[in-house]
C-alpha cells in the first residue's frame, strides 16, 4: 500500500486532500479437522486479488476562534477474503457539519452519508449466516444516512470538576436500494427499501463526572435503539428485532503519586437484563453487571 497526503492552508481554510493506493494478494489454504498435524497438506486453497485508488479530502473553514464549518469527502474500500466470489466492498463517505468550542463549552453537529455501491456481508462466528467462516455475500448498493450530535460542558463547584458529555446519533436511513434473494441469513430475502440489521435509528449516550487533584468519578446511561437481527421493513417482529435498552457504566479512579493509580470500573451497574443478538445460535443475552479493580503504574 502506498498513500500521500497533504495539508494545505490558506487565510481561514485549512485543505486536507490525500490519495492511497492498495495492491492486496490474499491466499487462504483449508486443512482437515481429521489432519490436526496438516501432514496431508491443504485440502482448499483460496486466492483473491485486488488492485483500488482510494482518494480523500477534508475541508475546515474557521468563521472566529470558537466557530469551524467542516466537510469531507473519502472513498470506502474493503477487499474481498480469499477466494471470494463477492465484490469488493465500495462507498462514497460524505459530511458536512459546524464545531464549537469555547474552551468551557463545546459542540458539534456532523450530517453523514455513506452510499454503498457494493456492500459485503461475511460469515462470521459471532454473524453466523449460512455457508463457512469467511464466505462472502454482494448486498448490492445500500445507502445510511443519519446525524450525529455532540456536546460538552465543563462546570465546577469549588475545587470540584463537573464535566458533563452527550452524544447523538440519528440514523436517518439506513436501506438496501435494489431487491435480490441472498443466503445470507442476516438480509435473507431482500425487497428495495428494507432496513439494514442492528443498526438503530437511535442512540444516546450521556455522561456526568466528578473531579479532583487526586480522584475522578463518572457515570454514563448508553441508550440503543429497537433493532432488526434480519432486513425488513415494516412493523418489528418480535422474532427478528431486540428491543430498547439503556445501561449504566460507572469509572472511578484515585492517583497516589504520580506515576500510580488505581480504578473501580463497572460495567452495567444496574445489572440490566437485556438481548443483545439474535445469532448466530439463538439469543445471546448481554453483559451482566461486570466489575474490575485495577492497578496503573506509568513510567
Amino acid at each position: 500500500s502506498y498513500f500521500v497526503n497533504a495539508e494545505i492552508r490558506a487565510g481561514d481554510w485549512i485543505l486536507t486532500p490525500g490519495i492511497r493506493y492498495e495492491d492486496v494478494e490474499l491466499t487462504r489454504y483449508d486443512y482437515s479437522t481429521a489432519d490436526p498435524s496438516r501432514e496431508q497438506g491443504p485440502t482448499r486453497v483460496r486466492d483473491n486479488s485486488v488492485s483500488m485508488a482510494i482518494p480523500g479530502m477534508g475541508a475546515l473553514y474557521r468563521l472566529n476562534n470558537e466557530w469551524r464549518l467542516l466537510a469531507g469527502v473519502h472513498k470506502g474500500f474493503n477487499p474481498p477474503a480469499p477466494g471470494s466470489s463477492a465484490d469488493e466492498e465500495s462507498s462514497l463517505n460524505i459530511e458536512v457539519g459546524t464545531r464549537y468550542d469555547n474552551d468551557v463549552l463545546s459542540f458539534e453537529a456532523i450530517y453523514f452519508v455513506n452510499v454503498y455501491d457494493n456492500l459485503v456481508g461475511t460469515v462470521t462466528d459471532s454473524t453466523g449466516g449460512g455457508g463457512e467462516i469467511g464466505d462472502q455475500f454482494d448486498g448490492g448498493e445500500v445507502t445510511v444516512a443519519g446525524l450525529e450530535f455532540s456536546a460538552g460542558y465543563n462546570w465546577s463547584i469549588g475545587r470540584i470538576g463537573v464535566p458533563l458529555g452527550v452524544k447523538y446519533t440519528w440514523t436517518t436511513e439506513a436501506e438496501f436500494q435494489s431487491s435480490f434473494e441472498s443466503n445470507f441469513d442476516p438480509w435473507g430475502d431482500v425487497e428495495a427499501g428494507d432496513e439494514l440489521p442492528y443498526i438503530p435509528e437511535h442512540q444516546l449516550r450521556a455522561t456526568l463526572g466528578l473531579e479532583a487533584d487526586t480522584w475522578r468519578v463518572n457515570v454514563a446511561a448508553s441508550y440503543l435503539g429497537q433493532v432488526r437481527t434480519r432486513a425488513g421493513q415494516g412493523p418489528f417482529e418480535p422474532s427478528e428485532s431486540i428491543d430498547s435498552r439503556v445501561v449504566w457504566d460507572m469509572l472511578a479512579s484515585w492517583s497516589f503519586t504520580q506515576n500510580l493509580s488505581a480504578y473501580v470500573k463497572v460495567d452495567n451497574l444496574l445489572d440490566e437484563t437485556y438481548i443483545a443478538a439474535r445469532r448466530p445460535s439463538g439469543v445471546r443475552p448481554g453483559l451482566p453487571r461486570t466489575a474490575y479493580l485495577g492497578l496503573t503504574y506509568r513510567l
